[in-house]
């Protein structure tokens, strides 16, 4: 399943292809000169047909004409002649290439889709590595090998953070800006067109790397959705946190959908389903990725969600209350003792409450304030917490570090630094951020969204990622997988002639609904293919026959005739999706679950803790307690539920690739929920 880039990152012979002197040597140079100042890590040639000696060194025509075997080619020639330098370089023995030059299909060139075409089938016939083409280089810290083609680079320092960007254009300012906040890399590789080495080969080599403890991604796309959730799945096994950012997200449902759930999960809602299932901590920008980067590259992990906020600034307590309320962050009240040791060190009339605004008083005085934050840390009901805490521009105006590296002495608790606002980070700053031994997070909203990502990752790696494995098919009609796993079905019965409705009907007692049976019609009500509250035999027989003129051209079968079931209306359903695989939908509406589109998302298997936790993330969760004089809903009914559909489809995967209880009705507590529309999609092939 994986491709290993080790060659890329730890090559005892490298070979520059496109070594020139035109136009002052460009890329080809800058690479050379990266390698010779840090005094050559590894064995360095040059190979160019049309020179003998360069920078001081020998040139050699070919592959074939080099001294020894070449680990790493790295490839800076046009497009055009790529595939045929690496075909001679593979004849010689190259054992991977990192491949600068574009036009390898990028933008639906026909021409460059051939080339790309052609490298790739040179790689499956040879096992050649190849990274990119059209990337920005790769970067080996801990060996100083600094494969990229400015000097810029050469600022970096070595860390516990691996770096994988598709997007070569952001690669190196990220970098650099991460590295002005004081991370510190592994190994970074800019992964480019992905025809051969992907994210998911990089992750999985980082996951088992010793120097890397955290990897920091950026995603454009996903080639392998199989191979990246193996490779998640290790780094989660490792203890790496995965931090990802991805672009190009889609409100927008799949045009070939054929159920309400299929139309929801769009790509970007499965990506989410995936970083929950793995604990991939998902941030929204590059600057919460270095927030995050930060947090995590600093080791603890907390037992808990909690978090409690220490602060001199009453603005501050009040913006990161909203914050933190708006993303669902708990920050717990105290317990009375800390209360009570809290009341005396803090400023008249402050409130020692959580978030803590411990008065102006305390702004600079430095040791008092760290014994607040001491005594905060040690509160039972506080699993993290977050200091306010400006980094210096010259030594001794802020503080001493080693204050905050006593209140994080002080407990085996995730306590970071926070400071309201960006700022600028010098050298002053850096080291006083490593003195105090935690990492100063910079702007409140990624403060807080930073400390509920090590909060839900630590729950997540506490729980781990149990994996979706189908079972024997069977041959059962699917309503009776169902209910073999626990979901409940309303009486009814099929009858086969619109006159033979209201004698079923009757026998199952009014109210009943009456729904036409016809392969082709999905969405029975759109289609007028339903009837609601009928109260008598005569009026089931009326509501079949308006039915059958109406919809003869779907292929009416029959008629489906079901008690009536009253209650919230909920959907459960589950897509197929082609990357990640079964994808679970949880939603409140029923058939209008598109237009309010409150629906959370989970890969399967789902248990009873995704079920709470999908609860919890609907907006219209309150109306399963009970709204307005509504009754209280049967919560566990639905959990049952859910969790009796995901492990149904373990059954039904190699026949159905999408299926949706629309609407399940959850009744009042106690009294269960029903599954009143089952509706499902035949695979049309063989699952892969």
């Amino acid at each position: 399943m994986f491709r290993s880039p080790e060659l890329l990152f730890r090559p005892d012979a490298i070979a520059i292809v496109g070594a020139s002197d035109a136009g002052g040597g460009g890329w080809p140079k800058g690479l050379y000169e990266n390698l010779e100042h840090e005094n050559f890590p590894a064995r360095v040639y040059l190979v160019n047909p049309r020179r003998t000696e360069l920078w001081g060194r020998k040139v050699y025509p070919d592959f074939a004409s080099l001294p020894e075997r070449i680990d790493l080619a790295i490839i800076i020639v046009p497009a055009d002649s790529v595939p045929a330098v690496l075909a001679e370089a593979a004849a010689a023995g190259l054992r991977s290439a990192l491949i600068f030059s574009a036009r390898f299909g990028e933008g639906g060139d026909p021409a460059g889709a051939v080339r790309a075409d052609a490298l790739r089938m040179l790689s499956a016939e040879t096992g050649l590595r190849i990274a990119g083409p059209n990337c920005m280089g790769a970067l080996s810290l801990p060996n100083r090998l600094l494969l990229y083609p400015t000097p810029r680079v050469r600022r970096l320092p070595a860390g516990p953070v691996g770096v994988v960007f598709q997007s070569g254009g952001t690669f190196q300012y990220w970098l650099e800006q991460g590295a002005a906040r004081g991370l510190g890399y592994s190994r970074a590789v800019s992964s480019g067109n992905e025809l051969d080495l992907d994210m998911a080969d990089y992750m999985d080599f980082l996951a088992n790397d010793p120097h890397t403890r955290v990897i920091a991604c950026m995603a454009e796309g996903v080639r392998r959705g199989d191979a990246l959730m193996a490779a998640a799945g290790r780094a989660l096994d490792a203890g790496k946190p995965v931090i990802m950012l991805k672009a190009g997200r889609s409100e927008e449902g799949r045009a070939a959908a054929a159920s309400h759930t299929g139309a929801l999960a769009s790509d970007d809602k499965v990506f989410d389903a995936f970083c929950r299932k793995f604990g991939v901590v998902r941030v929204e920008s590059l600057d919460e990725m270095i927030e995050a980067s930060l947090a995590f590259a600093a080791g603890r992990l907390p037992a808990g969600p909690r978090v409690a906020m220490v602060g001199y600034s009453g603005g501050a307590k009040g913006l990161f209350s909203d914050y933190a309320s708006d993303i669902g962050l708990p920050l717990p009240k105290f317990t009375a003792a800390t209360r009570k040791k809290l009341a005396p060190l803090i400023d008249p009339g402050v409130q020692p409450d959580n978030p803590l605004d411990t008065g102006a008083g305390l702004a600079r005085r430095y040791e008092a304030f760290a014994e607040v934050c001491r005594i905060v840390a040690d509160d039972e009901n506080v699993d993290m917490i977050s200091v306010q805490g400006q980094l210096p521009f010259a030594e001794g105006t802020e503080g001493d570090p080693a204050l905050f590296l006593g209140v994080r002495d002080s407990t085996d608790k995730p306590v970071v630094a926070h400071n309201r606002m960006s700022q600028n980070v010098n050298g002053v700053g850096r080291a006083f951020q490593k003195a105090a031994g935690i990492p100063f997070l910079q702007r409140l909203p990624e403060v807080a969204r930073t400390l509920k990502s090590l909060g839900d990752h630590a729950a997540i790696r506490r729980r781990g990622a149990a994996p979706f494995r189908a079972t024997a098919a069977t041959g059962s009609p699917v309503e009776s997988v169902l209910a073999d796993h626990g979901v409940v079905m309303p009486k009814s019965a099929v009858a086969r002639t619109a006159s033979e409705a209201g004698g079923l009907a009757a026998e199952i007692g009014f109210p009943v609904a009456i729904k036409i049976v016809s392969p082709k019609a999905v969405h029975k009500t759109e289609l007028g293919g339903v009837a609601l509250g009928v109260t008598s035999a005569e009026g089931a027989v009326a509501a079949a026959r308006g039915m059958e003129g109406r919809m003869s051209a779907v292929g009416v079968e029959g008629f489906l005739v079901q008690e009536m079931a009253s209650g919230l209306e909920v959907i459960v359903g589950i897509v197929d999706d082609p990357q990640f695989g079964p994808c679970l939908a949880l939603g409140l509406g029923g058939v209008v679950v598109e237009a309010i589109r409150d629906v959370a998302y989970r890969l399967l298997p789902v248990g009873r803790d995704d079920v709470t936790e999908m609860i919890a993330e609907l907006r219209g969760r309150v109306l399963l307690g009970g709204f307005r004089g509504e009754p209280a809903r049967d919560v566990d009914a639905l959990a049952a539920a859910a969790t009796g559909l995901s492990d149904a489809y373990a059954v039904l995967r190699d026949r159905i690739s999408e299926i949706e209880i629309n609407p399940l009705v959850v009744r009042a507590r106690g009294e269960g929920a029903c599954a009143v529309d089952v509706r499902a999609v035949a695979r049309i092939e063989t699952h892969r």
